[in-house]
């Protein structure tokens, strides 16, 4: 009985430090970013690590005053790419998990077998392909041609969620509104997409990150300017403005904590529902 309790004990101590080591591997990005984002460039190079005493502000009042390189403009592009490409994301995701997972058809199988393989596939194999087949089109690159490159992007994952949870929710339910004469899409929209909360939060967090955080694709097919792309422009060919840098990198993570603090719950429920139930 005593060496159970004894083997109980280390394993807490053990787990306990892991999570600490993973806390302070997450935490010390985070702290470098809020620090060296008030600091003289020279400062940044000379002690990282150190507390901005007393804070410097002129690298943030540089960023909000360039016209060049509008922050606000790259605001609104980084929000337009998100608050599109998200919500098309999970209305088309949604409905073909709902396929996929209540029906038992060969183009079913299909569809679960080839969303799969696009979890397996680095995207960025596809910026020349998707490059090449926009100027086929003879398309643009511009924001609407972004948008479906990222919906198209974020679909796989989306649907792989969907479908799991969707597995776990009763038949029953749509069932017994079907016995009440209601069709299949109005049984999805009012009855079953209500209960999916959970994972189109998680949908959200993920799909959201990946369109907020995304360089390359804004840069090489786009060719418009976020958030994300504003952060190499402080990059220069011989010398970095690292005040500038960690500025730009502080514009671009308040949003997504702030998206994580109000999402928290949701997130952590859909990440453990689809664990136990995926």
């Amino acid at each position: 009985m005593q060496s159970v309790k004894t083997k109980k004990r280390v394993l807490g101590a053990v787990q306990t430090v892991f999570l600490c080591v993973v806390a302070i591997f997450f935490l010390v990005p985070l702290y470098l970013t809020i620090t060296n984002a008030f600091k003289e460039s020279s400062a940044v190079m000379q002690a990282p690590m150190s507390l901005p005493i007393p804070p410097v502000f002129d690298g943030i009042k540089r960023i909000l005053c360039n016209k060049s390189n509008n922050i606000f403009a790259m605001y609104r592009n980084s929000a337009i790419l998100m608050l599109f490409a998200v919500p098309i994301n999970i209305v088309v995701s949604s409905l073909a998990s709902y396929y996929i997972a209540r029906s038992r058809t060969r183009a079913s199988r299909f569809l679960s077998v080839y969303f799969l393989a696009g979890l397996m596939v680095p995207y960025v194999i596809v910026y020349i392909p998707l490059s090449i087949l926009i100027r086929l089109l003879g398309l643009s690159f511009s924001l609407p041609v972004l948008i479906f490159v990222f919906v198209s992007g974020g679909i796989s994952f989306a649907t792989f969620m969907y479908t799991n949870f969707i597995k776990s929710v009763p038949l029953e339910l749509e069932e017994a509104a079907a016995l009440d004469g209601a069709g299949k899409l109005f049984t999805f929209w009012t009855i079953l997409f209500p209960l999916l909360k959970p994972c189109t939060a998680t949908v959200v967090i993920f799909n959201g990150l990946s369109v907020w955080n995304d360089f390359m694709t804004p840069l090489l097919l786009g060719q418009v300017k976020t958030i994300t792309v504003g952060i190499y422009t402080a990059i220069g060919p011989h010398s970095t403005d690292w005040s500038l840098v960690f500025g730009y990198l502080l514009f671009a993570m308040l949003p997504v904590i702030i998206l994580f603090l109000l999402m928290q719950k949701q997130f952590i429920a859909g990440l453990t529902a689809g664990a136990a139930k995926g």
